[in-house]
């Protein structure tokens, strides 16, 4: 990261336009039998020839939101997400142990109420489509923003179904466990105190090491070829959550 030279000096107040965060919430889901579609046919024939599958990987690709106001509170909102899932799969049939890769997706919807504050303004800016969308007079309410922060879902547990009368195709069934952050936010100026301008205190360099040279002035990765014990890494865990140095060593 680079370093700035500050000299801790108050100067002035200034007024910055951000985002604020008027509300937030966390989720733990377990995504519990989630039915994956196969877009392509020879996938789907793929899985009715199968007699074990077992689920690689699962991404999450996006998310869509829908924003109302909640009638008879004001400044609160509800928001549906919608989070679409890609599934990768090894498929197993009976007549080979050596899987084939299948690809599926799926969805998930739920519904969270946050309060994201209230107002009457509209707000335009050069760099967005909101003029344009008023000049096609589409009716903009007054919303605040909403984004999801979401790491990689787990797969907990893979269900291969058989065919039916109703349904000559074999089904898929997947749990996914997911952690997710939702917030509400909106455009407001912020009164701040301003100390100076960020000026770096180094140059800006080209980097003309040979591969050799350069590879020679990274240091020898000691505990990558020394697992950490159960102990060890139970400590490091305490540690890092006091706020010491992330990086943990065996003793």
């Amino acid at each position: 990261m680079s370093e700035f030279k500050s000299n801790n000096s108050f100067k002035e107040a200034v007024c910055i336009e951000t985002m604020r965060v008027f509300d937030s919430c966390s989720a733990q889901d377990c995504l519990e039998d989630l039915e994956v579609t196969f877009a392509e046919p020879a996938m789907q024939e793929m899985i009715n020839e199968a007699s074990y599958i077992k689920t690689k990987s699962v991404e999450v690709l996006n998310t869509t939101f829908n924003i109302d106001p909640v009638p008879f509170n004001k400044g609160f909102y509800t928001v549906d997400l919608t989070y679409s899932f890609k599934v990768d799969f090894d498929v197993y049939d009976t007549n080979t142990t050596t899987p084939q890769f299948a690809t599926g997706n799926t969805t998930f919807s739920k519904k969270v109420i946050l309060f994201g504050s209230d107002g009457n303004t509209k707000h335009f800016a050069s760099d967005d489509i909101t003029a344009e969308r008023e000049n096609q007079n589409s009716i903009l309410p007054d919303l605040p923003r909403a984004s999801v922060s979401v790491v990689d879902p787990i797969s907990l547990d893979t269900k291969l179904l058989p065919a039916t009368a109703e349904n000559p195709d074999k089904t898929v069934l997947v749990t996914i466990g997911m952690f997710a952050i939702v917030q509400l936010q909106r455009a407001v100026p912020i009164l701040i105190p301003a100390y100076d301008y960020c000026i770096p205190n180094k140059e800006c360099s080209t980097n003309t090491d040979s591969p050799c040279e350069l590879f020679e002035k990274i240091s020898f990765p000691t505990n990558e070829f020394f697992p950490r014990s159960l102990d060890n890494q139970q400590n490091c865990d305490c540690n890092n959550s006091n706020g010491s140095d992330d990086n943990c060593t065996d003793k």
